[in-house]
């Protein structure tokens, strides 16, 4: 009965949030539906992570501070990193957003840090729980990154990791395709229009186009979408049993827990056309995929895996 009204508060707590960014934040929603679809995978992951009402959470890679901000009303205090700029290439906001966030949301209990992951300024055994969402494949030096969390985790303390894995990577091509044909179509309208609407008189809009990477460096494959330099690069390290055997760390970390929180393929092929609609079946079938994804047979097969470690460093091996 307690774990039921617990799971309940924290329910409670998720939709909360998400209800008030919907009506108050937009103006910081990164796609349509992205409050939506980003409160519904948080709850995922909460329903698998163990009771953090206690705990000191890191954040890496906290974005606009969303997660984050779900993340404390849970637990009792939360430090959310990320690199202090904004960086497409990186697929960083910057801290301004997620300060503004905070702040929205009257929130006393996150500390915002801009830091790489492969240099955490934090002492040794200060955490409870290290929590990064799909933030892995973006670090080029995962192996110090992952050293790091160690570092700073407290003897039995938690890694709560998600990343994307191959089958993603097959969903990329629909996205990639679907993109290049409605950019030729708005191209086309462009060159036929009438219209002075379509000049583009911004050198800073300019300048922002021709830092980023091209989506075609890649063709005929779908551009990476973490640090890897190709597609390939990506099928090749984005494997389960990848995954699994980078956060184990020689034996640093036990696995306690391995699943799919997104099972059902209508997620990734609705959701880059039509992505409020992709929100909603996910809300629907949410609680299915997460019983089907936790089958051994079933969890190489969503867009993600979501791994649970804790630390093996013994208190006598603690600093």
């Amino acid at each position: 009965m307690g774990d039921q009204l617990a799971m309940h508060f924290k329910k409670d707590k998720i939709e909360s949030i998400y209800r008030f960014c919907k009506s108050n934040c937009s103006e910081l929603e990164r796609w349509p539906s992205y409050f939506h679809r980003r409160a519904l995978e948080m709850q995922s992951y909460i329903d698998l992570m163990p009771d953090t009402k206690d705990m000191s959470i890191l954040e890496l890679g906290c974005g606009i501070g969303y997660q984050s901000a779900m993340l404390a009303s849970i637990s009792k205090s939360v430090i959310a990193t990320d690199l202090p700029n904004e960086s497409v290439a990186d697929h960083a906001p910057g801290m301004d957003a997620a300060a503004k966030l905070h702040q929205q949301l009257k929130i006393d209990n996150v500390t915002l840090i801009p830091c790489s992951a492969e240099a955490l300024p934090f002492e040794d055994d200060s955490m409870d729980m290290v929590f990064s969402s799909h933030v892995l494949e973006h670090i080029p030096n995962q192996k110090k990154a992952l050293e790091e969390i160690y570092r700073v985790l407290k003897p039995g303390g938690y890694h709560v990791c998600i990343v994307p894995v191959r089958f993603e990577k097959l969903y990329a091509f629909i996205s990639f395709y679907s993109y290049l044909v409605k950019a030729s179509l708005t191209r086309i309208k462009k060159i036929f229009s009438k219209s002075k609407a379509h000049t583009i008189n911004d050198s800073n809009l300019l300048n922002k186009k021709a830092n980023n990477p091209s989506v075609l460096r890649s063709f005929p494959f779908p551009p990476p979408h973490g640090y890897s330099n190709h597609f390939l690069a990506e099928w090749k390290e984005w494997g389960c049993s990848t995954w699994r055997r980078k956060i184990k760390m020689d034996s640093k970390f036990k696995i306690v827990h391995q699943s799919t929180t997104q099972l059902n393929p209508l997620l990734p092929l609705v959701g880059p056309i039509f992505p409020l609609l992709s929100a909603k079946i996910h809300q629907a079938t949410r609680e299915f995929e997460m019983q089907i994804g936790k089958l051994p047979v079933f969890r190489t097969l969503g867009i993600n895996t979501v791994i649970i470690a804790i630390s093996n460093k013994s208190v006598s091996d603690a600093k």
